[in-house]
């Protein structure tokens, strides 16, 4: 986005920066998390000591972050010679204050900081930042910040070509005062001194009734109805010189300021190494202020071991936005790379399902770019790779519908995904008759368990790819979203219906949302639930709950081989599965 980022991201909450250079980090560690247990275990110590030290050394630096102006492009322009005298000056100058200010924080810093990652930020920034003194000092500071390259450097004596043309002009300019003592003696006026007008120098002013003391040589340059303006022809030879000198001064002036560009860019990578740094300092600082604000853990990240183990996780965005409320249900995670490491996962519309296994990435991400993680306990492995199918779309421009897109995402997937890899597929084969749909999520999710053995979470409405946890008991376990089933009053109902469909339930149940991961599999979705919520009309709903019954029945009868929505028990009753007006001769 143009700004921070859009609300809800996980950019959006992990992103308190104070600088832009720190901003720009902070995506780049979102989107390139790390893959060295090392590398992550260094960021979780420095976030860990910041977040526990009590030093008067970590606030200092800290403070020095704000305001900053945004010197990592800024040195950007400076190297590529299109830096402009005042934003030189703006930037040059915060980089000296900065190797300043650190500089005097080291004896602090190597007494107290023991996170060797922010020893080795702060005690290798200031000598990076320390020829930007030096530069700082041989500017003008009023010239430079507005914009005056002619009285832009303080000392010419690094800028010998200056320095002559400087005197070049001063020479013309003593000898154009000189001439004044010949034009007081012509003019006979002993306190004569030159007029500028309108930017035009030198001028000698004569009232129009003194003009036959003029000489006839001289050149009138302007005149009003007092007075007249003249050059003698000295005069005129020697503006034009100066004019000539001061054009070529200018000319100077830019070549050297150019090359002073280039001096500048012979320290670029120290200094953009140097101002690294700051940005990875700032990044850790908004790390540990996120932690510390949503009351993160620390996870334990190995990278010998293929596991997601997460206990009270919770999704870091929907968190942070119900607020302090604390209304978000936490949930658990266990996944082994040797054990369970298949979750299908079930559930009513809208209870959460899709929510739990972002929450489930976003802690895998959160943990490998040395985040702290909105849980009680985190054990995870080092993943090469998050690969997740989400949502519906088509692709109109490149002639692709919804369901070629959705296999299109999952083929790279499968071709991409090792054991060591997090694959999130949420309703896989939706997009496509049931019978089709259902043999390609089987087979997909099959070949993830057998073939891939990779971390697998995986969102379906399809009650036969539960059976897989019995083909597959050591690797995959059936879960659902927990939730209340409330049994409408069908009272009013049954008067309506009773002539034409006597044995339908035809109204549809309200369900509540529980959010709790629970293991077993859902048996159905509830889908009429969110059709209510969605105010569908009331006659619609009394109609597909009708249709909906019928059809379960009619699938029942199949399954089992009995009449309508019948089934036989195991010890020989009979059970009614979805009825609740029955004929009268049923015993049980």
């Amino acid at each position: 986005t143009k700004t921070r980022s859009a609300k809800g991201s996980l950019l959006w909450v992990l992103d308190h920066t104070r600088t832009h250079f720190g901003r720009r980090l902070l995506r780049r560690w979102v989107g390139q998390p790390l893959t060295d247990s090392e590398s992550v275990s260094q960021r979780l110590d420095a976030v860990q000591e910041i977040l526990e030290s009590n030093s008067v050394t970590l606030n200092p630096v800290r403070s020095l972050l704000s305001h900053l102006p945004d010197l990592d492009r800024g040195i950007g322009s400076i190297y590529h010679r299109k830096s402009s005298t005042q934003e030189f000056y703006i930037i040059c100058s915060s980089l000296a204050r900065l190797s300043l200010e650190l500089e005097a924080l080291l004896p602090a810093i190597q007494s107290q900081v023991r996170s060797s990652l922010l020893t080795g930020l702060l005690l290798d920034t200031p000598n990076l930042l320390a020829p930007a003194q030096n530069f700082l000092k041989m500017l003008n500071e009023k010239a430079a910040k507005s914009g005056n390259k002619t009285e832009l450097f303080s000392d010419l004596a690094a800028f010998p070509v200056l320095k002559e043309r400087k005197e070049q002009i001063q020479d013309v300019i003593d000898e154009i005062h000189n001439h004044r003592q010949e034009i007081r003696l012509t003019l006979k006026v002993p306190t004569f001194d030159y007029t500028t007008v309108s930017g035009q120098e030198f001028l000698i002013e004569v009232k129009n009734s003194l003009s036959s003391s003029v000489p006839p040589e001289w050149v009138k340059v302007s005149s009003t109805k007092a007075v007249s303006r003249y050059h003698t022809p000295f005069l005129v030879e020697r503006y034009r010189k100066l004019l000539q000198l001061r054009e070529q001064l200018l000319l100077d002036c830019q070549s050297e300021w150019i090359h002073f560009l280039d001096q500048f860019g012979e320290h670029y990578h120290l200094m953009k190494r140097a101002i690294s740094h700051l940005a990875t300092l700032d990044c850790l600082f908004s790390l540990a202020e996120v932690a510390k604000q949503g009351d993160y853990c620390r996870p334990e990240v190995s990278k010998h071991r293929r596991q997601i183990v997460i206990r009270d996780g919770r999704h870091p965005a929907i968190d942070l936005l119900m607020g302090e409320n604390n209304q978000y249900v936490p949930n658990v995670t266990e996944l082994q790379g040797d054990g369970k490491r298949a979750m299908i996962i079930t559930g009513p519309n809208m209870g959460g399902k899709s929510s739990y296994i972002r929450q489930v990435a976003l802690i895998c991400l959160m943990a490998q770019m040395g985040s702290y993680v909105p849980a009680s306990q985190a054990q995870l492995g080092i993943l090469d790779g998050i690969y997740v199918r989400m949502g519906a779309s088509d692709n109109i421009f490149q002639r692709r519908s919804t369901f070629m897109e959705e296999l299109s995402e999952a083929s790279e997937i499968v071709s991409r995904a090792t054991e060591r890899s997090l694959v999130i597929l949420d309703e896989l084969g939706r997009g496509t008759s049931t019978h089709d749909g259902i043999a390609i999520a089987h087979a997909t999710l099959e070949h993830f368990i057998r073939d891939v053995k990779a971390l697998t979470l995986f969102v379906t409405h399809y009650p036969p790819l539960c059976e897989l946890e019995h083909v597959y008991p050591e690797h995959v376990s059936n879960y659902h979203m927990a939730f209340l089933l409330n049994e409408p009053d069908i009272a009013a109902d049954a008067d309506e219906y009773s002539n034409t469909l006597p044995w339908i339930q035809v109204t549809p149940e309200f369900i509540t949302f529980l959010y709790q991961l629970t293991e077993g599999a859902a048996g159905r979705s509830y889908g009429l639930n969110v059709a209510r919520l969605a105010d569908i009309p009331d006659p619609i709903l009394h109609t597909a709950a009708g249709k909906a019954r019928e059809l379960e029945s009619a699938v029942n009868a199949r399954r089992y081989g009995s009449s309508r929505d019948v089934r036989a028990a195991p010890d020989g009753c009979t059970l009614v599965r979805s009825v609740l007006f029955f004929p009268s001769n049923f015993t049980c």
